[in-house]
């Protein structure tokens, strides 16, 4: 007897979406090997957030951190105030106790997207798309740019190769365009918006950019997130409550002690015409060469090819707040 599994991931492999015939020993063989690599594929940063340890599973189930009457209100009123619909579950406040116990590391993620959100919610609005997408970063990977997968994942945006090359990339051996803020988010803005028109609520859409929408589709046929998690793989299940999360946090920091606030960069993108050398190109603009690279991560090499767009400080006064965070997160560009 043939059993058929429908195959595509965006993260941890082919994005094309097809039937493959298998037996049912090779589909129970193939059940083991996806669910291993969805446990070990993910950033650390990802995996921080969507695996939380044991440790912290404790302090929680102790109450150490519990919501009062108040509390609880102030989050159903600001969950009313997204374009997204964040319901009021458990799940969500459990994800909100793990960032307020964890507040370094979502300070840092919050942080970081202060540099990114003028730049991305631009890109959301042209598209048509709810601003609170602009989030998203943080749960992808920190807002960390130059995050990598395991599986191969790049980027603020975490593209695999193959799904970045159809939303229009450009990933060779000179430039990995996954590692570009502008146009990885422009790449992100209609996936996701492909995704919302394939299963029109939300939930679902940000599962299947988290596991591919042929995983989503195959295990919850469409039906409502909430009834129908338990099918998808554990990350994915964790992604979408954890996402809405920080959606509420972020929207008032300073109510649960949390500070976000950072001084803004000034950077000019700018257009190569012809193939030029990294060292002529910071020669005329009077930047050190590590800055150029912390600015410019999609350029690979010493050489920059023509057409590609490289970011440069506005100014040399901006040169001095490239830094580099305690994680070794670098933040580009506004």
């Amino acid at each position: 007897m043939e059993g058929y599994v429908t195959y595509r991931s965006r993260k941890r492999g082919s994005n094309s979406c097809g039937i493959l015939p298998l037996s049912v020993d090779m589909l129970k063989g193939v059940l083991l090997f996806l669910t291993a690599c969805f446990l070990t594929s993910c950033t650390p940063t990802l995996r921080q957030t969507l695996y939380p340890d044991k440790d912290n599973a404790v302090f929680l189930q102790r109450g150490q951190l519990v919501f009062s009457e108040e509390e609880e209100r102030f989050l159903q009123e600001e969950a009313r105030q997204f374009q997204i619909e964040v319901p009021d579950r458990e799940e969500i406040r459990k994800y909100i106790r793990y960032f307020l116990s964890n507040k370094r590391f979502t300070q840092y993620a919050l942080k970081r997207a202060n540099y990114y959100m003028p730049l991305i919610k631009p890109v959301l609005e042209k598209h048509g798309l709810p601003p609170e997408l602009a989030l998203l970063p943080a749960i992808e990977s920190g807002f960390n740019p130059f995050a990598v997968s395991r599986s191969g994942a790049a980027g603020l945006w975490q593209f695999m190769p193959q799904t970045a090359r159809r939303y229009g990339l450009r990933v060779d051996n000179l430039v990995d365009e996954r590692y570009d803020i502008q146009k990885s988010t422009e790449a992100a803005a209609r996936y996701l918006k492909d995704l919302y028109s394939f299963f029109k609520n939300w939930e679902l859409a940000l599962a299947a950019y988290n596991c591919g929408e042929g995983c989503v589709f195959s295990r919850t046929g469409g039906v409502d997130f909430w009834q129908t998690k338990e099918f998808l793989p554990l990350e994915t299940r964790n992604y979408v409550p954890a996402f809405m999360a920080l959606l509420l946090l972020a929207r008032f920091p300073e109510k649960y002690g949390l500070d976000i606030s950072v001084d803004s960069i000034s950077v000019v993108r700018k257009r190569v015409e012809e193939d030029t050398s990294v060292k002529d190109l910071i020669t005329e603009a009077q930047i050190q060469k590590s800055v150029f690279y912390d600015l410019n991560p999609h350029i690979k090499t010493d050489k920059i090819p023509a057409g590609a767009y490289v970011y440069l400080p506005a100014n040399p006064e901006e040169e001095r707040k490239v830094i580099r965070w305690d994680n070794g997160a670098k933040f580009i560009v506004r």
